[in-house]
């Protein structure tokens, strides 16, 4: 009678390199949530705010040739944005202007659309890509396979970044492309050279912690459901907290009765925007973007909130795996 052997045997289907390993389990979460129709309606929805930026551009390009379209920009820069040194410098030298032009316009594409939209995307996707594996036990399916947990991990990962350089980083440079496109000559890119530069680092301190964070709260339950409120929630009272606390001064008027200036002077008023920024993941986010694009407006220094992302991106990702590790050695 033959004895068949039923113990662990050594894998002998095809490998891939390690570090293409990540990319196996990265397509085929990719592949899985692209099936939704929603899902691809968002992402075309969410490149429509990228059109503001770009008229702002062809505007400040357009200036060249038309002095009142100059005037126009010049008043709404120091007027409704509040920001009288950049309208000063679009005045007097406006070819050394077009860095700070470019670089204010892609910020507030990354801040405003792209931020919330990122917020909604991570929280409808996010917190099943982990919690669905421990539901269901499809973990075992993949560690069935020569794949480390850091692998898993860095697979799942790059999922949400393929989402998020979707609708941040890729707009942002064709944003960044138009804008050559419409100068008056190349030579623009000896100025903005370092534009596109900017964008990856921006997009970088957006996608890693946040992925950090979605992936430790969606590896903390097998209910994915708890994982997208606990997601809504930290941004959600982040933001709420952030705001009653740093404007509660504002509540009884400026003091003294004084009029708030214009652009508002938030220190002369009793302001400090840097005091409780670090509760406010949205605003420790902007702190950080606004530095890499060189206009971070508030005094307060921006390593704080640096440590702050690294270490959301150290613990969420360690929580993750020693979830995971902990699954294996039962």
């Amino acid at each position: 009678m033959p004895v068949n052997d039923l113990g662990y045997r050594a894998w002998s289907g095809k490998r891939v390199p390690p570090f293409l390993r990540p990319v196996v389990v990265a397509k085929s979460g990719i592949a899985l949530v692209w099936r939704r129709r929603w899902l691809r309606t968002m992402l075309m929805l969410a490149w429509l705010p990228v059109i503001f930026p770009a008229l702002g551009i062809f505007a400040f390009e357009y200036s060249s040739t038309d002095p009142q379209m100059g005037r126009m920009i010049t008043t709404l820069v120091r007027g409704p944005f509040q920001q009288p040194d950049l309208a000063q410098m679009i005045a007097t030298d406006r070819d050394g202007a077009r860095h700070a032009v470019w670089s204010t316009l892609i910020l507030a594409f990354f801040r405003y659309p792209q931020l919330f939209a990122m917020v909604l995307l991570i929280g409808l996707i996010a917190p099943m890509l982990v919690s669905y594996d421990l539901r269901t036990k499809a973990y075992l399916l993949y560690f069935s396979r020569p794949l480390s947990p850091l692998e898993y991990i860095l697979g799942k990962s790059s999922v949400i970044w393929f989402l998020l350089m979707m609708i941040a980083t890729v707009p942002a440079l064709v944003l960044y492309l138009v804008g050559v496109l419409l100068s008056p000559d190349l030579s623009v890119i000896g100025q903005t050279w370092d534009i596109p530069l900017r964008i990856v680092a921006a997009s970088a301190v957006l996608m890693i912690p946040t992925t950090a964070l979605a992936l430790c709260y969606s590896s903390l339950t097998a209910e994915s459901r708890y994982a997208t409120f606990g997601w809504f929630a930290t941004w959600t009272m982040g933001f709420v907290s952030y705001q009653i606390l740093t404007f509660a001064p504002m509540v009884d008027g400026p003091p003294e009765g004084r009029r708030a200036p214009r652009p508002i002077d938030w220190e002369s008023l009793g302001i400090d925007l840097d005091r409780y920024r670090l509760l406010s993941p949205y605003h420790t986010l902007g702190k950080v973007q606004a530095w890499v694009f060189d206009l971070d407006p508030t005094p307060g220094r921006v390593m704080p909130a640096i440590v702050v992302l690294m270490g959301i991106t150290i613990i969420g990702f360690w929580i993750v795996r020693r979830r995971l590790i902990r699954r294996l050695s039962v």
